[in-house]
């Protein structure tokens, strides 16, 4: 749900007052120390919306490049009616620790004002909602004004539109069922769960930092609400997920592999461009596991440089031969990997097509190719050009 992301300028400040804490008390409280450990699998006893006004829940993992060009590290609860927000509540006993506003200038999507409800269970589990229309009038009478001496403050400007965000660091105890908001005009909301006690691996661990521990939400209610929830993972067509009740995966890296997140090989992380901005994704699928996906954020020297990239491929794999070959089955060499996706044409009619190398372990190339109305070869990796592919690394 990410708006895509042009040139940033990001400017951080401290309202009234001095920033920072002493390295052990700032891990201290940010790693939860002082909340008791975690002894519960199942901390969650109540839904956390109007499940009533909800139509589906998207699975961990989303691909929607550029802004989540990597798979997603949160589910997405999306509503009925646009119209008709859902409510939002607790799932169980936590603790706020964190209250957020952002204000649209000028408004995005017909919405000016959006919030985001940072949360602690218990020692090892924290978590977040974000895209909250609004505040219930319990949270409302807890804090000041946004915009008060000591909150947190970030501008930033995506596409001529200013954001400005207002953080309040908080400690709100509530209780199972309590309303904490109103959601669902934006279309959804989005929900963060992290449990340091499980570690996600990727190759290259700078880039996905922050979706290290992420886990599924639905996973950590009790059994009849997760079973009811399940029912509401659907893709966009309202489809059933494959297999049932797949709450989706973020860490496809294998090493030596074509399988994973890649870079951009201009990228360095110097600049205001988040590596995912200008990243590729071979992986699967969140709506149905055994469908391979090539997830490629922007590939040009700038958005709209190419017509074929910030978009999503699926596929059927294979596991013989080089058409739609399964990533993990890639490994370096000099052979030329095509894949005839959905929606490239017809079988043996294919007029487009993504042709994949991998150099060696830390590089591939992608290039894409479109001949227009007329059929590709059955093995198109005779238009293979390295000057044309675009190369990423990890």
């Amino acid at each position: 749900m990410d708006p895509k992301k042009a040139k940033v300028i990001v400017v951080i400040a401290i309202i009234g007052g001095a920033a920072g804490t002493g390295g052990f008390l700032a891990w201290y409280f940010l790693t939860g120390q002082n909340y008791p450990a975690c002894t519960s699998a199942t901390p969650f006893t109540a839904y956390p919306v109007e499940m009533a006004k909800i139509k589906s829940i998207a699975p961990l993992g989303n691909l929607n490049p550029p802004g989540h060009t990597f798979p997603t590290d949160h589910v997405y609860f999306y509503a009925t009616n646009m119209s008709d927000p859902f409510q939002v509540y607790s799932p169980g006993a936590i603790t706020i620790t964190g209250l957020q506003a952002v204000h649209y200038d000028p408004p995005q999507g017909g919405i000016s004002d959006d919030y985001s409800i940072e949360f602690r269970v218990c020692r090892e589990l924290s978590g977040k909602f974000g895209h909250i229309n609004n505040l219930s009038a319990l949270l409302w009478s807890k804090i000041s004004p946004f915009g008060s001496a000591g909150d947190q403050v970030q501008s930033w400007v995506v596409a001529s539109r200013t954001y400005t965000s207002y953080k309040k660091v908080v400690s709100i105890s509530v209780a199972a069922g309590d309303l904490l908001g109103i959601a669902g005009l934006g279309g959804g909301y989005d929900f963060w769960l992290k449990d340091r006690r499980v570690m996600r691996s990727w190759v290259n661990q700078d880039w996905p930092r922050e979706f290290q521990n992420t886990v599924c939400p639905l996973d950590y209610f009790t059994p009849s609400l997760k079973a009811g929830m399940q029912l509401y993972l659907r893709d966009y067509a309202l489809n059933p997920v494959d297999p049932p009740g797949y709450g989706g995966k973020i860490d496809f890296d294998v090493a030596g592999t074509a399988q994973g997140i890649w870079v951009r090989g201009d990228y360095t992380s110097s600049g205001s461009t988040r590596a995912e901005d200008v990243g590729l994704a071979l992986v699967y699928s969140n709506f149905n596991a055994s469908k391979g996906a090539i997830s490629i954020g922007i590939a040009g020297a700038s958005s709209g440089t190419y017509t074929w990239d910030e978009a999503v491929y699926m596929f059927a794999p294979a596991h013989v031969g080089f058409q739609n070959r399964a990533f993990d089955e890639i490994t370096p060499s000099s052979s030329i990997y095509y894949y005839f996706y959905e929606g490239a044409g017809t079988p043996g009619a294919y007029t487009k097509a993504i042709l994949l190398r991998m150099d060696d372990a830390s590089h591939v190339r992608i290039q894409f190719v479109d001949n227009g109305a007329i059929a590709l070869p059955t093995d198109p990796s005779v238009n293979w050009s390295t000057p044309a592919s675009v190369v990423y690394y990890r």
